[in-house]
């Protein structure tokens, strides 16, 4: 049980020869696929539950708890020698958002980004969730006041004239004036409410997520998703404790694989940011990422969205850049980490293989999780990336760097010795 994997599609649960099941902490979506024996026509709800294009619900259970529900995107049909089946490809519904271009409005002011979101999100059924420890509010100092009474005028008697001559007057009435835009200073309070963008705008060919990471990563937070598929706004957890320690060859494998592209990074990061959609000029912010010796520039716009953020955007890029750079897969025997739980995404976990250059080891932030089922048991492969990379801030010490200069040292006090 503690190694099974289950796939129910409108309710049922469906025979899976293999399973596959990514989840990731800044993809915004989780991926699901299977391969399915299938016999046509045999089973006629079958077919109707995984037909094309019936986008039917779908629930991947591992080890009896259910874990992801996502929504039927992608069916093949195959055949060969050995028979029939359908590889079947599922999706959270982020995927929707990843897909879909923005809605209007195009162009918002003074607006937060989990509004945002909300305004994109919420037509299509996608609640917006704030994850644990994602504060993004900021305290405001506000001036209390209080309204002063209303006036009123004097109590009077209104006389009437009678058929017989006689004066007859109606009761005492008092007729009360309101009095407006007149307030009284009681004091002042702290309030704490969401910071705001002075303006963001997007494309009309702007795709959702590409435009809300975008302004997203203006405050450090990422785009996941939550077990059920609406969008989860996270940050990476690179606080805590690592969850344990995991050596190259633990897992039996035979492939351990990283790759370092030189060319996706640039030493100097330049962002413009202007403060109109009409104006060609605004703001610049600069960063420096001092890894290259070589002087590589890279200068974008910060989308005209984002006034006064040229820095945070410069930063930001330089950051996304290194991490996009480097593809670290490390394979691992078990669904399960150390602490006894099954892996998960945006956890921290102390790596120590030579392969990836990791000989003293190194504390990585697990970036994605990929669980998979087939003949052959059940195993995990985990994306694994430095935790300074998704952050705003400096990019901390590389470990293959530190590696390198270690070597490089002991290299030259031995051929000093000699």
């Amino acid at each position: 049980m503690r190694d099974t994997m289950t796939l129910r599609i409108g309710g049922r649960e469906i025979v899976i020869e293999s399973g596959k099941l990514l989840r990731s902490m800044d993809t915004c979506a989780d991926a699901f696929t299977a391969v399915m024996p299938w016999n046509p026509g045999e089973d006629a709800e079958l077919d109707k539950l995984t037909a094309p294009y019936s986008y039917s619900p779908c629930e991947i259970y591992m080890g009896g708890a259910l874990e992801s529900k996502q929504i039927l995107y992608n069916v093949q049909h195959k055949r060969d020698g050995s028979g029939s089946i359908k590889e079947l490809s599922a999706f959270s519904k982020t995927a929707d958002i990843i897909d879909s271009t923005v809605l209007p409005p195009y162009e918002a002011s003074n607006i937060s980004l989990t509004d945002r979101c909300k305004q994109q999100c919420e037509p299509h059924g996608i609640e917006v969730v704030i994850g644990d420890g994602v504060n993004l509010l900021k305290p405001r100092t506000v001036t209390t006041k209080k309204r002063a009474p209303a006036k009123s005028t004097p109590l009077t008697r209104v006389g009437i004239m009678t058929a017989n001559g006689f004066i007859e007057t109606l009761p005492l009435a008092e007729k009360t004036v309101e009095t407006k835009g007149y307030y009284k200073i009681t004091g002042k309070k702290t309030v704490f409410e969401e910071m705001k963008f002075a303006r963001v705008s997007a494309e009309q060919t702007d795709t959702i997520f590409e435009h809300l990471k975008k302004i997203a990563a203006q405050r450090g937070i990422l785009l996941s998703c939550t077990w059920d598929g609406n969008l989860l706004l996270t940050r990476a957890n690179t606080d805590d404790r690592p969850i344990g320690t995991i050596e190259e060859g633990d897992a039996n494998a035979e492939t351990y694989a990283a790759e370092f592209n030189g060319r996706e990074r640039w030493r100097y990061y330049r962002a413009i940011a202007t403060s109109s959609r009409k104006s060609k000029t605004g703001k610049t912010g600069v960063t420096e990422d001092a890894v290259l010796k070589s002087q590589r520039y890279l200068t974008f716009r910060a989308d005209d969205n984002i006034p006064g953020e040229a820095l945070n955007s410069a930063e930001w890029r330089r950051n996304k850049s290194a991490a996009e750079a480097m593809t670290i897969q490390f394979p691992v025997s078990s669904w399960y980490g150390p602490d006894g739980k099954l892996w998960r995404p945006n956890t921290q976990i102390t790596v120590v293989s030579p392969t990836i250059g990791l000989q003293s080891g190194y504390t990585m932030l697990i970036t994605s999780v990929e669980f998979t089922f087939d003949s052959s048991g059940s195993r995990a492969s985990l994306g694994l990336k430095p935790p300074s990379l998704y952050t705003n801030g400096e990019i901390g010490a590389e470990p293959w760097l530190a590696e390198q200069q270690a070597g490089a040292g002991a290299g030259a006090t031995q051929g000093a010795a000699v």
